[in-house]
């Protein structure tokens, strides 16, 4: 069997989630209209994979920018089918373009691909053509032409074909409409220990995509993992990405190495990381970095960026019930912030801290939220009083628990 085949072999196989309480699988691009604009949309990862958007002083020829795509992905051995890393995208019409797709990679591995990485079409279902390079030359940026005869493509009136031009594999879905696009690395286990792909200058369809988009107020923001493991949940109705393949309504799910640009209403674990959080208002922006806690990300009409900690607080019979250590993570979640410039606001269950920047910290509890500020001032807005307390350094507030 050739490494072609055993790849499309073995991509058959199902993958185990990433993280076993976030159970999402990967996302299609809806059908855009005509004249949408292809970008980037969101990264999605399973098992032991990572994704993000990255510097690279090597940009690839005629290259404006020096951000490129990277997606890991960290097979075991050669039994080892779960890892997978998708960069997927939005604004893609439902003609296929006249113009073949193509893109720039780069790899620190020799020899055959076995179809590793690749630009996949959809065309609903399991109708789908792949273009990917056969060759891995290591250390340099190697240029994917779609023009080639280096597609596959299955389903539609052919079947599986291989060695197809980009006009053949059209011909092949007649009138069939065009449901998403993405880049796909997942044969890690044909490189265990560790397999990187460096992607950049994704063309389809006369457009471009080459490096990440800036925040934009109201609609999203950009993040930074600074260090540690971070995981970001995207919610499903942003960018036209559906959940599918056993997934959920709860979105997609990516663990992020570099940056991310992510809409509103994206969910972050940051519980065993740090990230650097970018929003736009109006005309500036607004950084802080934050640490120790999972927080939902939005934007209120004033421009104030809100992060809502997430997570299980189990204030019932079951926590009592667990070890003292397990208790006592159950029964409260946390968020570490630092913030020199920009506006946002801290919620918990029973109060909110804005800031103007400062170090902080918010903390949730069954009997309530207590906000610590160890640099500069925040204002917390006690629900249960309704009264708003300026809260200085060294101090705390702690606002109780009432029924609301």
């Amino acid at each position: 069997m050739s490494d072609r085949s055993v790849a499309a072999h073995k991509r058959g196989i199902g993958r185990r989630s990433l993280i076993a309480a976030l159970v999402i699988g990967t996302g299609l691009a809806a059908a855009a209209p005509a004249n949408a604009q292809f970008k980037f949309s969101t990264f999605v990862t399973g098992g032991d994979a990572t994704a993000g958007w990255v510097a690279d002083a090597d940009a690839p020829p005629g290259a404006a920018d020096q951000q490129s795509i990277r997606l890991f992905v960290n097979g075991t051995s050669s039994t080892d089918l779960d890892d997978s890393a998708r960069a997927i995208f939005s604004g893609v019409p439902a003609t296929p373009p006249a113009q073949p797709p193509s893109f720039f990679f780069k790899v620190s591995t020799t020899g055959g691909s076995g179809g590793s990485l690749r630009l996949v079409i959809r065309f609903g279902g399991e109708d789908l053509a792949e273009l990917r390079p056969l060759v891995l030359q290591p250390g340099q940026w190697s240029f994917v032409d779609g023009a080639s005869s280096d597609w596959e493509t299955r389903g539609g009136s052919c079947g599986v074909r291989t060695q197809q031009t980009y006009a053949e594999v059209v011909a092949c879905h007649p009138g069939a409409p065009v449901t998403g696009v993405e880049l796909i690395n997942d044969s890690g286990w044909l490189h265990p220990g560790g397999f990187p792909v460096t992607v950049d200058n994704i063309s389809y369809g006369g457009e471009t995509v080459s490096r990440v988009a800036p925040a934009v107020a109201n609609e999203s923001i950009n993040m930074s993992q600074l260090s540690g493991e971070v995981i970001v949940r995207v919610p499903q109705a942003v960018g036209g990405v559906a959940p599918s393949e056993g997934g959920s309504a709860g979105g997609s799910v990516a663990q992020i190495t570099g940056t991310a640009n992510l809409p509103l209403a994206s969910v972050i674990n940051s519980t065993r990381g740090r990230v650097r959080v970018i929003g736009k208002r109006r005309r500036k922006r607004q950084v802080g970095a934050f640490r120790a806690g999972t927080f939902r990300v939005r934007q209120v009409d004033d421009g104030e960026i809100l992060l809502t900690l997430r997570g299980r607080l189990d204030c019932g019979a079951t926590a009592s019930r667990a070890s003292p250590k397990a208790e006592a993570s159950a029964r409260r979640r946390r968020l570490w912030g630092n913030s020199s410039g920009g506006d946002f606001r801290t919620r918990g269950g029973y109060s909110s801290a804005a800031v103007r920047g400062t170090r902080w910290l918010t903390v949730d509890r069954c009997d309530g939220t207590l906000t610590v500020v160890r640099e500069g001032i925040v204002q917390v807005h006690d629900y249960g009083t309704g009264k708003r307390i300026r809260v200085r350094a060294g101090q705390s507030y702690f606002a109780r628990a009432v029924n609301r």
